[in-house]
């Protein structure tokens, strides 16, 4: 007899602050918290990797016996420790030195090389996962994300059974912590959310590795894995789970068209027609950005109020003009100024540095431009030819460009969001985007490709109807575009100071925190075990 606990488990493979890679984590550290303290009854399962998680972040309070997985005819055992992150939110870690014991997430460069074993690592997570829930207790949601994640469905179908838990007469209030409730039923699993954060990237796999991963031979279908004669992890996730959201509304749609849905637009439009995507915006945790209490900036905002006014525009920019010194100072670069003594803007770009970012377009506008009218700092990893051409562009411009490649800097990236005037994004899909909802946190005007995301989060200075702009939407994403955009930011810098500080406000004054979408999820979390 399973024994249900009332509990939501985000079962990923990032989790901020203890390991991030990319926006997933920062989503496993952020929306979790944000539910514990609406009441919810919260677990957070990620792979211990134990030589990237700082111990300072972690408190293990409990280990229990080992399981083990046979893939093919090669057994592993893996370990269950529970405890907390970062001081409050309950984690439980899925341990196996052999898979997790690296120095990377996915492999070097950000991932970009990724490790060949990747879908046996994050198929025996998955296996470690449903372990857990019957050591621990059977949650009534399991919210699983991206491809590392596709894998967790099947294995709880398969341990559990297809049929998903309801909970009779109502399910409202039923994941609230302050409420011990345990269910017990056979041959009922939990229902299941499936979040994409990047369509793009889906655990495509040869067939052959379908038999080596644990999973029953039904699997082997169109209907789960199987996605012309390849595994797809993502595909089969999707189509095993009850709920499937994607991280922004605009986003949602885009990814059922031939041009956004990677080979799985078909899929997805089916979903939609369902009922069963939806695209709910990610926020960011508005206490660890926070401008006036950041600690790793070296200059923190004077100003503690939620509501900004054009009359605050000293102050900001203050707070620009120190933190950039202090950038300047740690990286070696010296402020430089135009014609007019004031300061060139600075561009601040933290990203990976792959083609779908837009990066080596961005690169490309900057060579060509003759009279280079700014500074900017790079940080990013990713493709060697892209970070080759960063590193490049600092060569040439070394009184101007700083780049860091080839790994990320946390306290780095919260100085390049304080310092800088600009920042661009100029992607080519994004499916939400947080460095934009940081930097305008920062008070920071934005240049982005308009797509995604970027389209529901940044308010366009050449759309009319605007009147609160934070930046410019980039419609034509190539080089031209994007120098188009660079020398419209600039020219409002440099020659209009009241638009210029009205952008700044603007992008200040808004707060993409976490609230509205938690109580979006939160609903459909009830709505999923009321069916």
């Amino acid at each position: 007899m399973n024994e249900f606990n009332n509990e939501v488990w985000f079962v990923g493979a990032e989790m901020s602050p203890l390991v991030k890679a990319g926006g997933l984590g920062d989503v496993m550290g952020s929306l979790p918290k944000v539910l514990l303290k609406a009441g919810m009854n919260v677990k957070v399962v990620i792979p211990y990797y134990k030589k990237i998680i700082s111990k300072n972040l972690i408190e293990i309070k409990e280990t229990y016996p080992a399981g083990k997985v046979n893939f093919g005819e090669i057994p592993f055992e893996f370990g269950i420790k529970t405890g907390t992150a970062a001081g409050e939110i309950p984690i439980v870690l899925i341990e196996q030195n052999h898979f997790f014991d690296r120095d990377e997430v996915y492999g070097s460069h950000g991932g970009v090389c990724a490790y060949k074993d990747n879908l046996w690592r994050y198929a025996l997570f998955a296996h470690g996962a449903v372990y857990a829930m019957r050591v621990l207790g059977v949650p009534l949601i399991a919210h699983t994300h991206d491809w590392s994640g596709g894998i967790l469905p099947a294995v709880v179908r398969q341990t559990f059974g297809d049929k998903k838990i309801r909970m009779e007469g109502g399910a409202e209030g039923i994941l609230n912590a302050k409420i011990n409730k345990r269910v017990h039923a056979n041959g009922l699993r939990p229902a299941l959310v499936f979040t994409i954060h990047n369509l793009g990237y889906q655990g495509v796999y040869g067939m052959d590795d379908f038999y080596d991963i644990g999973l029953d031979f039904k699997y082997n279908s169109s209907e789960s894995y199987e996605h012309f004669g390849t595994f797809n992890a993502l595909k089969g996730g999707i189509k095993l789970s009850d709920a499937v959201t994607t991280v922004s509304p605009t986003y949602a749609g885009e990814i059922t068209t031939p041009e956004y849905g990677f080979g799985l637009d078909g899929e997805l439009r089916n979903l939609k027609e369902k009922g069963i995507l939806k695209g709910i915006l990610n926020g960011i945790d508005l206490d660890y950005w926070n401008p006036a209490t950041d600690s790793f900036i070296g200059c923190n905002l004077n100003l503690k109020k939620d509501k900004y006014t054009l009359e605050d525009y000293g102050e900001w920019e203050n707070f620009k003009l120190k933190n950039k010194k202090l950038l300047f100072s740690k990286i070696g670069l010296e402020a430089k100024a135009a014609k007019n003594g004031r300061s060139l803007p600075l561009i601040g770009i933290v990203s990976r540095l792959t083609e779908e970012k837009g990066i080596n377009e961005f690169l490309n506008a900057l060579f060509n431009w003759n009279d280079f009218p700014f500074q900017a700092v790079i940080l990013g990893s990713g493709k060697d030819y892209i970070e080759e051409k960063a590193a490049y562009l600092a060569k040439i411009y070394k009184d101007k460009v700083f780049t860091l490649t080839g790994k990320y800097d946390e306290a780095l990236s919260h100085k390049i969001y304080a310092a800088s005037d600009i920042f661009v994004m100029p992607s080519k899909f994004e499916p939400c985007g947080l460095s934009q909802m940081i930097a305008m946190r920062y008070g920071c005007a934005i240049a982005a490709g308009d797509t995604g995301g970027l389209h529901d989060t940044v308010s366009d200075i050449a759309n009319e109807a605007e009147k609160k702009p934070s930046g410019i939407l980039i419609k034509h994403k190539d080089a031209n575009g994007i120098a188009w955009a660079l020398n419209e930011l600039y020219n409002i810098y440099a020659f209009n100071k009241d638009k210029w500080s009205g952008i700044v406000i603007n992008s200040a004054n808004k707060h993409f925190g976490w609230d509205d979408s938690a109580k979006i999820y939160e609903n459909l979390y009830y709505d999923i075990i009321d069916k």
